[in-house]
C-alpha cells in the first residue's frame, strides 16, 4: 500500500513520526508502522474523504499550529514569501544525518539542546533540517557545538553533520542563504562523519573544487610530488598550519617530539623555498595539503 500511495503522490512524505516542516496531513500505516504526509493542497476533497476513511489514525499539522515554523520555512525556500520577522539578526545552522532516527521528536529536541537560547528547529525530511537562532549575548561557540556533535552521536548511534551559519539581517538571510545550503551540499559530499562546518572552514576546499584541474596541476605539481614522496612530511604541514602554526600542540597531537616536529618543518622548507612563518607562504602550502590529502 505504501509503494503505491508514493507512486501516487510523489511528493508525500514518509516518516516514523509527523515531521513539523511544513503543514501536512499525515496518515498512520498500521502495516508498515510508518506514517505517510501529503500536501492537503495535492488531494481533491474526495481523496481526503477516502484517505480519512481508509486510515483513520491521523494528523492534521494545519498552518496555525505551524504558523512560526512554516512563515519561516516559506520564507527560505520559496521564492516570494515574506518575511517572519520585521527586523533582527538572525543565522540558520543546517543539520543532517547520517540515517533516519527512530524518534523524529527526540533529534528535534536533541538538536535544540545544543543551542543556549531558545532556537526554532525546523526538521524538512526524515534526516535533515534547520535552526533559526536569533543573535543574543549567549549563543554557542563552535567548541560547544564539537562537544553536542560528540554527545548526539553517542546518543542516537549515527553521525550528525552540522553548518553553522553566519549572522545576518533578516533582510538579507534569504539572499545569503542559498549560498550556505550549497556550501553545506559540498561539506555532505565530502564528509560522511560527524563534523562541524563553517564558512571559514570550508572555504579553501570549496574554491580548490572550483579550479580546473589542469590548473590546480601546474600550481601545486611540486609540492604535490613532495607529498607522494613523503607523506608524514605533508601531512605534518598540513597539521601545523591548521593550528596556527603552533608547534606544542601539533606536536602533542602527533605524538612526536617537538623537535622532530621542528625538523621536519624545516626539512619542507629547505626543499620548498617556502618560508611558513610568510603568511602567502602558508596559504599556499595548505592549500597544497587540501589538494594532495583534502580537507
Amino acid at each position: 500500500m505504501l509503494e503505491r500511495l508514493k507512486t501516487r503522490y510523489p511528493n508525500a512524505c514518509i516518516a516514523n513520526e509527523p515531521i513539523a516542516a511544513k503543514p501536512l496531513l499525515w496518515f498512520w500505516m498500521e502495516e508498515e508502522k510508518r506514517y505517510f504526509g501529503i500536501d492537503p493542497g495535492e488531494l481533491t476533497p474526495e481523496e481526503t474523504l477516502l484517505l480519512k476513511t481508509l486510515f483513520p489514525k491521523f494528523q492534521e499539522n494545519t498552518a496555525g499550529t505551524l504558523s512560526k515554523a512554516s512563515k519561516w520555512y516559506d520564507y527560505l525556500f520559496l521564492p516570494d514569501a515574506d518575511a517572519p520577522v520585521r527586523d533582527g539578526v538572525y543565522r540558520i545552522t543546517q543539520f543532517a544525518l547520517a540515517k533516519a532516527g527512530p524518534n523524529v521528536s527526540g533529534v528535534q529536541e536533541a538538536i535544540k539542546n545544543m543551542f543556549v537560547p531558545d532556537v526554532l528547529v525546523i526538521v524538512t525530511n526524515q534526516v535533515e533540517g534547520i535552526v533559526i537562532e536569533e543573535k543574543s549575548e549567549t549563543i554557542a561557540t563552535e567548541d560547544d557545538l564539537t562537544a553536542s556533535i560528540r554527545a548526539f552521536e553517542g546518543d542516537f548511534y549515527t553521525p550528525v553533520l552540522l553548518y553553522l551559519g553566519e549572522f545576518q539581517e533578516v533582510a538579507s538571510l534569504k539572499h545569503h542563504f542559498p549560498f550556505e545550503r550549497r556550501l553545506f551540499e559540498f561539506a555532505k559530499s565530502r564528509r560522511k562523519t560527524s563534523a562541524l562546518f563553517t564558512v571559514h572552514s570550508l572555504l579553501p576546499l570549496y574554491l580548490l573544487s572550483n579550479l580546473p584541474e589542469s590548473e590546480k596541476g601546474l600550481l601545486f605539481q611540486s609540492l604535490h610530488g613532495l607529498f607522494e614522496e613523503d607523506r608524514e612530511m605533508g601531512q605534518t604541514i598540513k597539521r601545523y598550519l591548521e593550528n596556527f602554526a603552533n608547534a606544542s600542540l601539533t606536536a602533542k597531537q602527533l605524538f612526536i617530539h617537538r623537535n622532530s616536529l621542528q625538523y621536519r618543518i624545516e626539512k619542507f622548507e629547505e626543499k620548498t623555498g617556502l618560508n611558513l612563518k610568510h603568511f602567502t607562504d602558508a596559504i599556499f602550502a595548505y592549500f597544497a595539503c587540501l589538494e594532495t590529502f583534502g580537507g
